[in-house]
């Protein structure tokens, strides 16, 4: 049932993809044609770099400027040591940057089933239907982040090098690794973790020596800015994060923030003393799905991370009972219906929001319970008893 509900949301969502193909197409010469796409924000922070302004990237009226008005609203949201990634952009115009983002993201999405170790076939069915509308019509950097969590997770010991110095990239937009040091320090990944935090070092000594101090200064002065604040209290349409639930449920701001932090903590815990009993790829799985479920910032575009979590699950524990196959599934499809309630019933999407962090929770609990029935099973041998075997 799993796999038929993964064909039916690739279907609806190719459909999809094809009705929004003109902005997706769509390659402006310069910012003042772009649309909605947060790839904006980057190739403007490059601007403003490379004409020595950068300082000013934080500055929501400075940032503005040049941009189209459908962008508007736009902040400059990444920490400072992603400025350097983002420099080469405006050596080129936009078009081509789009171009080359676009044929980027759709390897990353091939990529990141192929490291849970699926077939190429189930790998192009997970880049159709894990949200590739959202990714592609926003353009955001949270698909090749995640990417770089998955090849950092699933090689930890075995390329500590090089899974570190992925996972230092990936600080550039961090939601989506707040639970992963804490899942090395479980398997004792320490290279790694020694990798990593020598990497972003680096990082962000390149960007105090290309920009100097004040860039530092002027984004820790953005978290007092209103329209900062307002946006990380702000419970998005498409944010299906436990922050925007807690949002929907009128949760006040102070109450919020600290039940945010409670749940990343728990995370923390859950991620540290995941049992190594466990096959690694099950241990992996649910550490990138526990990270999903309590990202302070959860989009729609971030909907391969949750995906990948549920692939790793798949392969380590198979034959899921019907009921829990249907979840997974009807998960899955959220994206969609998502598309489908934009065009529909537009009215509803705040609900639907809610919802889907509900089924989210409800999904990572019954593959827990999944577990904990089958702990003494064949299926959750360690990796080392099968290797004996």
């Amino acid at each position: 049932m799993f796999l038929w509900l993964l064909i039916i949301t690739a279907f609806g969502t190719l459909v999809c993809l094809f009705n929004t193909r003109r902005p997706i197409l769509h390659l402006p010469s310069s910012l003042k044609e772009t649309r909605v796409e947060d790839m904006a924000a980057f190739y403007r922070a490059s601007e403003m770099a490379n004409y020595e302004v950068v300082t000013d990237v934080y500055e929501p009226a400075m940032f503005r400027q040049g941009l189209s008005e459908l962008l508007s609203d736009l902040i400059f949201l990444n920490p400072p040591h992603a400025l350097p990634v983002f420099h080469p952009f405006a050596w080129t115009d936009f078009a081509a940057v789009k171009i080359g983002f676009v044929c980027l993201t759709v390897i990353a999405l091939l990529a990141i089933p192929r490291m849970a170790g699926q077939t190429f076939a189930l790998s192009a069915l997970f880049a159709a239907s894990a949200a590739p509308v959202q990714i592609l019509l926003r353009l955001n950097l949270s698909v090749f982040v995640i990417a770089l969590i998955v090849f950092a997770t699933m090689n930890a010991k075995s390329r500590p090098v090089l899974s570190g110095l992925a996972l230092s990239v990936a600080t550039i937009k961090p939601q989506y690794g707040l639970l992963i040091p804490f899942f090395l320090a479980g398997i004792g990944a320490w290279r790694c973790i020694a990798w990593a935090t020598l990497g972003t070092l680096s990082m962000a000594s390149l960007t105090l020596l290309m920009y100097g101090p004040g860039i530092f200064e002027s984004y820790l002065a953005s978290f007092s800015k209103p329209l900062y604040q307002a946006y990380a209290l702000t419970a998005l349409q498409w944010d299906t994060s436990f922050r925007s639930f807690l949002g929907r449920l009128d949760v006040a701001a102070d109450a919020r923030t600290l039940l945010v932090l409670a749940a990343i903590l728990a995370g923390a815990i859950c991620a540290f003393r995941l049992p190594k009993a466990w096959p690694y790829e099950l241990r992996v799985g649910m550490v990138l799905l526990l990270s999903a479920l309590f990202a302070p910032s959860f989009m729609y575009y971030s909907w391969p991370l949750f995906a990948a979590g549920v692939l790793f699950v798949a392969r380590a524990l198979p034959d899921w009972p019907i009921e829990l196959q249907f979840l997974a599934g009807m998960t899955w499809m959220q994206p969609l219906i998502y598309m489908l309630l934009l065009s529909l019933l537009p009215a509803v999407l705040t609900a639907h929001a809610a919802t889907v962090f509900v089924l989210m929770a409800l999904l990572v609990t019954g593959f827990f319970l999944l577990i904990r029935r089958r702990a003494s099973g064949p299926a959750l041998q360690n990796d080392e008893v099968l290797q004996r075997a």
